[in-house]
């Protein structure tokens, strides 16, 4: 059985037809498992809809990890699917998955591509997706750029008991947190397959540019020496570097001085010598 999971905050003009999308797979052996995150909007009519089809579970407004880990814990399927509550599934999205993995015993869990509804193309760029598909999923590929969809993928549930739990501190970039610890315990692969529709508008997280860049960063701070031997010392410095600089920037623009010098500071330390980076913590005020 395939436990899908649906987190959602909010999402009532687009759960119905998410939630659609789930009950049409081809592949029916499926419980779905909503973790109602706090919603102050119509959320609770649009799940009353689904009476007898779904588990409902409250949640207190924590935020995505923690919903995501609410999910979990109520999931009884041997396999795990997260589903975004307002994205929609392909009809095959399922059974796809299932059909790779079976041909494909060198793998545990299987990510896939979507495409955006708005027309702009898939959300796994063709750069990206030609580096990543075909091989055993490391840090490197999340390092590159892979941006670990879970609303295409199938993982099974013992691999996100060995990775632990969706950590709360990175509201931004938790996927790719998790994807670093994740790809450590499981043998993950990608297939650039759409298996997905994406809906782009204000609320997706991935629009807080300055919160995703302080995420990566912290993220990229705080791996393992295994991580680091695969991406390198050097190319992980360099953009470490990099991220607190432009961190430092909008800081600065902001009007956030500490927060500006804090992050210059950290710049400068993983790369003293570079002319631009001593320059913006030489500009900004005291």
């Amino acid at each position: 059985m395939i436990s899908v999971l649906v987190p959602t905050y909010n999402c009532g003009p687009w759960l119905g037809e998410s939630l659609d999308s789930i009950f049409a797979q081809t592949h029916q052996d499926l419980e779905v498992v909503v973790v109602d995150d706090g919603s102050t909007d119509d959320t609770p009519a649009v799940l009353a809809a689904y009476a007898g089809r779904l588990t409902v579970v409250p949640g207190r407004h924590e935020g995505l990890s923690a919903a995501r880990n609410l999910c979990l814990q109520h999931a009884r399927g041997e396999w795990i699917a997260f589903q975004d509550a307002d994205d929609v599934a392909l009809p095959d999205r399922l059974a796809s998955h299932l059909e790779f993995l079976r041909a494909h015993p060198e793998y545990d869990a299987v990510f896939c591509n979507g495409e955006r509804m708005d027309g702009a193309g898939r959300v796994v760029p063709a750069r990206i997706a030609q580096q990543v598909a075909g091989h055993r999923l490391t840090a490197r590929d999340l390092f590159i750029g892979y941006p670990v969809y879970f609303q295409g993928a199938l993982v099974p549930r013992w691999a996100f008991e060995a990775a632990g739990r969706f950590d709360p501190r990175f509201p931004v970039q938790p996927d790719i947190e998790y994807g670093y610890r994740l790809f450590r315990h499981c043998r993950a692969t990608f297939v650039d397959r759409v298996v997905f529709r994406y809906r782009w508008h204000t609320t997706n997280n991935s629009r807080d540019r300055l919160g995703g860049r302080e995420d990566i960063a912290r993220i990229l701070d705080a791996l393992d020496e295994e991580s680091e031997r695969e991406i390198g010392p050097a190319r992980l410095r360099a953009r470490l570097a990099r991220h607190y600089f432009r961190i430092a920037q909008r800081r600065l623009e902001r009007g956030q001085h500490a927060e500006a010098r804090t992050a210059a500071a950290l710049a400068v330390a993983l790369k003293p010598l570079h002319p631009q980076y001593r320059l913006l913590q030489w500009r900004i005020p005291d």
